[in-house]
């Protein structure tokens, strides 16, 4: 106990004195502050759903609902974020999703807009050839223009697996980081494409510089989709949507 009270003395000053805020790691704020000083928030941002909970005179900790991060921060730069919405950026929250949030909808996500951001990195969109072209293409951008490239490239791949399922629709899942931001997939009825693998695949070859082909990336998925198919076949059979329950 005299120990987690000296890290919080050391904390509070140095946040005191900087008049900012400390960032750690989720299960580090968990270790460093007892369990029934956790359970007190005090605070919830209708926004981004992050809490705060005042763990001493003057030092809040601020819990964001999604990401791995937390922000201990003076009562004054406290009220600030939860006054203003003015919260930090991490860098696990500035992703291609974050910062294309305005196209994350089912009215934006659209080819029309896709191209318009290829356009704008000069980029020749062709069906035929794209995944040819984009491998091209992307090994003499910078990480900010991969980080554009991203975002028609999530919605080319993803719209040659809608092939897959004609039937299923866009959809966006809304995440809550300390600056929300939604990520897209495609749902059908019950069942939902997840895109988690492509979300990492794209992220290891734009992102980390990952020795993986774009059409490898369709193919590996193809394979799962249809390994998936008789679930959706399942959905189909088990409630026709022109017949009523």
């Amino acid at each position: 106990m005299k120990k987690i009270l000296l890290i919080i003395v050391i904390l509070t000053f140095n946040i005191m004195m900087s008049q900012k805020y400390v960032i750690m790691d989720k299960s580090e704020a968990f270790n460093k502050f007892p369990l029934e000083i956790l359970q007190k928030i005090e605070r919830q941002d209708k926004l981004n759903l992050a809490t705060a909970t005042k763990v001493e005179d003057n030092l809040y900790l601020i819990e964001p609902m999604d990401g791995n991060k937390s922000i201990l921060a003076s009562k004054e730069v406290y009220e600030e974020m939860f006054s203003n919405n003015n919260f930090p950026l991490f860098p696990d929250n500035d992703t291609p999703y974050y910062r294309y949030r305005e196209l994350m909808n089912k009215k934006d996500f659209t080819k029309e807009n896709m191209l318009k951001i290829l356009n704008e990195l000069n980029f020749n969109y062709q069906k035929d050839t794209f995944y040819a072209d984009a491998e091209k293409f992307v090994k003499k951008l910078s990480l900010d223009d991969k980080m554009k490239f991203f975002i028609p490239a999530l919605y080319f791949i993803g719209e040659d697996l809608h092939m897959l399922c004609p039937e299923a629709e866009w959809d966006f899942n809304l995440l809550y980081y300390l600056r929300p931001f939604s990520e897209a997939g495609l749902h059908y009825d019950k069942y939902n494409f997840s895109f988690y693998e492509l979300n990492i695949f794209l992220e290891d070859k734009l992102l980390k510089n990952k020795n993986i082909k774009f059409k490898d990336i369709y193919k590996r998925l193809e394979k799962k989709y249809n390994k998936e198919k008789p679930n959706w076949n399942y959905t189909i059979e088990l409630a026709p949507k022109d017949k009523d329950y």
